[in-house]
């Protein structure tokens, strides 16, 4: 498998970003809405099953379904455990006590952890410009959170919120790792592998916790699975890792602020959850945050980022 060393695409990443924004950021209504038919166990483990099978027909016709190398191991049971299984599972416990668009918001503090441990642990300082850019979306993120609009005295609430934060320095941690990990394959033909990885601990967690619970099947159930498997997992999780490769994890989960605003904005829409003055603010700088990174501009933290196509 050849390794492409070029500039990255600013025009396709940005594409990209636009259509994984949309499908993320819609993806936490739909989720809330398939909670009230299926256990949240069951559902991760129907999410991830659909987004595998997807994927294996898919790449079964192109004739490139094989095994993984052995050097790209860690790199599966990275995404399979740490972004896949542990995001998928604690989102749907958090979205049974937490509003949708607030969860969204929660996940979304993950640049600035992909900032403190790059900084900490790898020795990497951002430029300037991204400084500047994660300072004005992370603003945005924190009016969007608007700690008046959160029932401090739920314990429900204030829980799953814990919950959400730790995910998002789960998925820190492994979008870094992304970046990082040398790619024998590529993440088209490793993402079969993450996900068969990740539905084995959710499984497990299905059988013991939600045996005696059953499925409502609806139309609607069957929307929302089929929007959670191939879409929200089969393409989500692959534009995420091809936007991480391109971009590096700070400057890419940095334009992923993109998707709370969606969240946010889809959760008032479609569900009725309020929106104030404050979070409009918070829309806008952090879309402006976003548009910083995703222009073209003449040097980016990856601009000579070894990237691996597939």
């Amino acid at each position: 498998m050849s390794r492409v060393r070029r500039e990255p695409d600013r025009r396709g990443a940005a594409v990209l970003l636009v259509l994984l924004a949309f499908v993320w950021g819609l993806h936490w209504v739909v989720t809330k809405v398939g909670l009230r038919d299926m256990p949240p166990f069951t559902y991760a483990t129907l999410r991830v099953a659909g987004g595998l099978a997807t994927l294996v027909v898919l790449l079964a016709v192109r004739g490139q379904l094989r095994l993984p190398a052995r050097s790209d191991l860690p790199v599966v049971a990275s995404v399979g455990l740490g972004q896949v299984a542990t995001s998928v599972a604690l989102m749907n416990l958090a979205l049974q006590v937490v509003p949708a668009g607030r969860s969204s918001v929660l996940v979304y503090t993950m640049p600035l952890w992909v900032a403190v441990i790059m900084a900490v642990f790898l020795r990497v300082r951002p430029a300037r410009r991204e400084v500047f850019a994660l300072a004005v979306g992370i603003v945005g993120i924190a009016l969007l959170l608007n700690p008046a609009a959160i029932d401090w005295g739920s314990g429900g609430q204030l829980a799953g919120s814990a919950a959400l934060l730790v995910s998002a320095v789960f998925w820190a941690l492994t979008t870094i790792h992304v970046k990082h990990h040398r790619w024998a394959g590529t993440p088209l033909t490793l993402l079969p592998w993450q996900l068969l990885v990740a539905m084995a601990p959710l499984v497990v967690l299905a059988l013991l916790v939600e045996s005696g619970r059953s499925i409502t099947w609806e139309p609607m159930t069957v929307a929302v699975l089929l929007f959670s498997g191939p879409l929200a997992t089969g393409f989500a999780v692959w534009a995420n890792q091809v936007l991480t490769l391109a971009l590096g994890p700070l400057v890419a989960s940095t334009a992923l602020l993109a998707v709370p605003v969606v969240g946010l904005a889809s959760g008032a829409l479609l569900l009725g959850e309020p929106v104030s003055a404050l979070d409009l603010a918070g829309f806008a700088l952090t879309l402006a945050g976003v548009a910083l990174l995703v222009r073209p501009a003449g040097s980016v933290e990856s601009a000579t980022a070894t990237v691996t196509t597939g």
